[in-house]
């Protein structure tokens, strides 16, 4: 039977952790707040060790935190000025990020609610949820998804899917900081992605159109490279993936002491490389997150893509059904 537990209360509903189990030991805990990977856990190194971060508490989520491993959107990552233009018309989101920018859906999005649990068993748990014509600025009405499917073979599949009833940009972006270590810094942690390009941006981290060759950059881990190799181990960038050809390996991320290794799959063209630095956290238990505690590998499409013509579109229109596929494989 499928394990559920009460984790806490955000404005009059009550939040649970439902828990995924496979043979092999590995753990999930999936959050109905924000549809949120709370806990994965793995015998790696011989003892359990967590894989990723999270809270303890469930108020630090709501309080301090950075989105820790939730699903983001309408548009994940930034929109420029927090403006568009689709089909003629002129749209105003919010502004919620220092430079002025609207990040990760708005001061709301879909984060920052409980989502519906519609179905759980011990190797998945699908979530949704509802998102309104007009919410954060977003035209029309949206229904969302999100599935998390831990397997038999050490893999962590997300799935997350979305129709409207209005044409609208659609972005959905899933935030969980990696940590294959179990603490500590990722500095020694070894990253390879398969990108020749990536996107530069201007002060506000917002791209500025340009589709650059990775060649003589720092963001070159075609070869795999300690994050520390960056200077200052700072990383937010886009990295541009081959065209899209359904779900394909794209990466790898291996823990500093070598005993845990995360291969990375999805059907999208870009992944979002960040790194924590700006993250300086201390929850309620007291535990500390310093700069770069955790990575993000955030599979996505382009960033501030309705501003940019050249960019692979991520607008939704009625009769479509919106489809953004990941799977992490674990090997220790």
């Amino acid at each position: 039977m499928a394990n559920v537990t009460r984790f806490g209360r955000f404005e009059g509903s009550d939040v649970h952790l439902h828990e995924l189990a496979n043979a092999a030991g590995m753990v999930a805990k999936v959050m109905d707040w924000g549809a949120t990977l709370q806990c994965l856990r793995a015998p790696a190194g011989g003892k359990p060790r967590d894989l990723v971060l999270g809270f303890s508490a469930f108020d630090d989520y709501p309080a301090r935190s950075p989105f820790m491993g939730a699903t983001c959107g309408r548009v994940g990552n930034r929109i420029a000025n927090g403006h568009f233009i689709l089909d003629g018309r002129d749209y105003e989101l919010p502004v919620n990020e220092v430079g002025n920018a609207h990040l990760h859906g708005g001061i709301k999005g879909l984060t920052r609610r409980v989502w519906t649990v519609e179905n759980h068993d011990e190797r998945s748990v699908t979530l949704s949820t509802r998102s309104a014509d007009g919410e954060e600025g977003y035209p029309g009405n949206l229904e969302v998804s999100c599935r998390y499917t831990l397997t038999d073979d050490n893999a962590l599949e997300i799935e997350m899917s979305g129709q409207c009833d209005r044409p609208t940009p659609l972005n959905l972006v899933h935030h969980t900081y990696w940590n294959l270590d179990g603490g500590g810094t990722v500095d020694a942690h070894r990253l390879q992605i398969d990108a020749d390009a990536w996107l530069p941006t201007d002060e506000a981290q917002i791209p500025t159109g340009e589709i650059a060759a990775v060649d003589g950059s720092p963001f070159d881990f075609r070869n795999a490279r300690r994050v520390d190799e960056v200077p200052g181990g700072r990383i937010d960038n886009a990295l541009v993936l081959e065209p899209a050809r359904g779900l394909r390996r794209v990466g790898e991320l291996v823990s500093g002491d070598g005993n845990c290794r995360m291969t990375l799959f999805t059907d999208q063209p870009a992944v979002q490389v960040y790194t924590g630095y700006k993250m300086d956290i201390e929850a309620s238990d007291g535990r500390k997150f310093p700069p770069r505690s955790g990575i993000c590998l955030e599979t996505e499409g382009f960033p501030d893509a309705p501003n940019h013509p050249n960019f692979p579109s991520i607008i939704l229109r009625p009769g479509e059904t919106y489809l953004h596929r990941m799977r992490h494989e674990f090997v220790w």
